[in-house]
């Protein structure tokens, strides 16, 4: 994860490389397949997602309360590599992922990487992290890819791309999953501002967010107050959401005409309708939003 200082590898990034492996093996069909997930998952996940007594342990001892929320970690995964290829089909070869964590799109995704120049942004003990697993797992990173230590509490998104050679007078698709909710709400806005400001037109951004309590219907309030006292104990507490409704306004407001803002409620209609053993929990939306041409 991205924007919190941290100087330890992300714990939320683990467990998100965990449940994305855990649905590639147990999903009959799986909303997002992620291969190399499991070589990302550190010594501990690894031998929990080897062992099907481990697994359940954990999956319906550990985390039980927080265990309906998992599916949005690899929902916004095939929401945000859906608008990718839909971008690229419009001429963009430049992509950006906000706290890349334990990402695998860049050996996993070989078809999309010959067109692209990918940049993942994260804190340096992430990353470093990374980089000893894919040397573990003999796995080698394209050429067309550019790693950026960055600590997005101090260096401006726009200072740290342009250190790796992003090319600012073209569009992007830049992804920023997994971050908006740890950011207060002032830093979220201003990011997306900075975005529309200082990209080349037609750049996209696609993220998640967090609902307000108050637009969580009440079936699912136990699982909210359960998944934010899970990520603050970890030392990585959910800091804002939106109310699904407006978020188009705001970003109206900031600079961005094309928005296509999937709130909660409806992320489950359009992923989840072919996958009846599946469901999502209507916590967290997904957003795509271009900036004016």
């Amino acid at each position: 994860m991205q924007g919190r200082g941290n100087k330890t590898p992300s714990k939320t990034a683990e467990l998100v490389a965990a449940a994305r492996a855990d649905h590639t093996k147990i999903a009959k069909a799986p909303v997002f397949e992620d291969r190399y997930a499991y070589a990302m998952c550190g010594r501990l996940w690894r031998t929990i997602l080897s062992s099907r007594f481990l697994l359940w342990l954990v999956k319906d001892g550990l985390l039980r309360k927080l265990r309906p929320i998992l599916p949005a970690i690899y929902t916004r995964a095939r929401f945000g590599e859906d608008c990718l290829e839909a971008e690229m089909a419009e001429g963009v070869d430049q992509y950006v992922i906000i706290g890349a964590g334990y990402d695998t799109f860049a050996f996993r995704r070989p078809d999309l990487m010959e067109r692209l120049k990918l940049y993942e942004l994260d804190q340096k003990a992430t990353q470093d992290s990374k980089f000893r697993r894919m040397h573990a797992a003999g796995i080698e990173a394209p050429e067309s890819v550019r790693y950026v230590q960055t600590d997005l509490n101090v260096e401006r998104l726009q200072d740290a791309l342009a250190r790796a050679g992003f090319d600012f007078s073209r569009p992007a698709m830049i992804s920023w999953f997994g971050v908006t909710y740890y950011l207060d709400r002032d830093t979220v806005r201003n990011t997306l501002a900075s975005i529309a400001r200082e990209t080349a037109p037609g750049t996209t951004v696609v993220f998640d967010y967090l609902a307000e309590a108050a637009w969580v219907p009440d079936d699912a309030q136990p699982l909210l107050a359960s998944a934010a006292a899970f990520v603050a104990r970890r030392g990585e507490p959910w800091l804002s959401s939106f109310v699904p409704p407006d978020l188009p306004g705001i970003l109206n407001s900031l600079g961005y005409d094309d928005i296509d803002n999937l709130e909660p409620h409806k992320v489950g209609e359009r992923y989840f309708a072919q996958f009846p053993d599946l469901e999502y929990s209507p916590v967290i939306g997904l957003c795509r939003a271009r900036t004016a041409k």
